[in-house]
């Protein structure tokens, strides 16, 4: 399996990105019809995301080719630089960021499987911002370390899963930015909440340190405006009383400002695994 990883990287840094854009297009395409599994999952977790039904089996196709070019400019980070940034991303809202990171304490990103998340990342981390970055462990090693190695390349913190809790408070006690998936749960202890009138487990992460720190918690998006270019958001921090709320108040909270991107995004949306649980909600 690390052979396809390493094979990825040499043919995206190889060729030019329009180049590639076509490849992984082809690729994904042909993975979308021959892979039913994948195919059903994506249509399931966008049916109740999407009002017109009609459209549910174009916007998934749309997510395995979205998806496909988020891993292009991922293996391209030996590419990657200010130019780059400069001439294909639109930024907006840094003084969100920048105001919440002013305050001394570090800060929460709350992020998404959504758009380009990994770039939004190196994104910020090349503009100078102290990023960590929560992620999941690969089992096989070679794509662990390959994986790491290229969110090391472009300057950000890589924190496993399995050393979360010490290092995430380590890092924000550094003044970092540290950043986490709110839309899926990794562990057995996630909060069962609504979402578009079904039911999810959420990750307690962002809520949890939250309470234990008071950090503010910001919400950054990085979505594709079209094929070559992107926009990175920083939404305004998410307001939580520290004293009075718990962590199903504050994850409440993040959720609705991940469903008014999903809902805006489906098609940039890559749940490839199912994530709701239950009947449709009667509320």
């Amino acid at each position: 399996m690390h052979y396809l990883y390493f094979l990825g990287n040499l043919i995206t840094s190889t060729f030019p990105r329009n180049i590639c854009y076509l490849f992984a297009r082809f690729v994904s395409v042909i993975h979308y019809y021959i892979s039913k599994k994948d195919r059903e999952t994506v249509i399931y977790n966008l049916s109740p995301v999407i009002a017109e039904k009609n459209k549910i089996k174009r916007y998934a196709k749309e997510v395995f080719v979205n998806f496909a070019y988020y891993l292009v400019d991922f293996f391209r980070y030996s590419k990657l630089n200010k130019d780059f940034i400069k001439k294909h991303i639109e930024l907006e809202g840094l003084d969100n960021l920048n105001k919440a990171l002013a305050q001394g304490k570090g800060v929460i990103i709350l992020a998404a499987h959504l758009g380009n998340y990994e770039l939004a990342g190196a994104v910020l981390s090349l503009l100078g911002y102290p990023l960590s970055v929560v992620a999941l462990s690969h089992k096989n090693k070679r794509v662990n370390r390959f994986f790491e190695g290229q969110r090391q390349r472009v300057g950000m913190k890589v924190i496993p899963t399995g050393a979360t809790i010490r290092s995430c408070f380590s890092a924000l006690k550094s003044g970092d930015m540290l950043a986490l998936l709110g839309d899926r749960n990794f562990s057995g202890e996630g909060i069962k909440l609504d979402m578009f009138s079904r039911q999810a487990y959420f990750p307690r992460g962002i809520a949890f340190f939250a309470l234990k720190t008071g950090v503010p918690i910001v919400p950054v998006f990085l979505t594709r405006k079209d094929k070559k270019f992107y926009h990175l958001v920083c939404e305004k921090p998410i307001v939580y009383d520290k004293e009075q709320q718990d962590e199903v108040a504050i994850i409440r909270e993040c959720n609705l400002v991940l469903e008014k991107y999903i809902k805006k995004y489906p098609q940039q949306w890559y749940m490839f695994r199912k994530c709701w649980v239950g009947k449709e909600s009667k509320t």
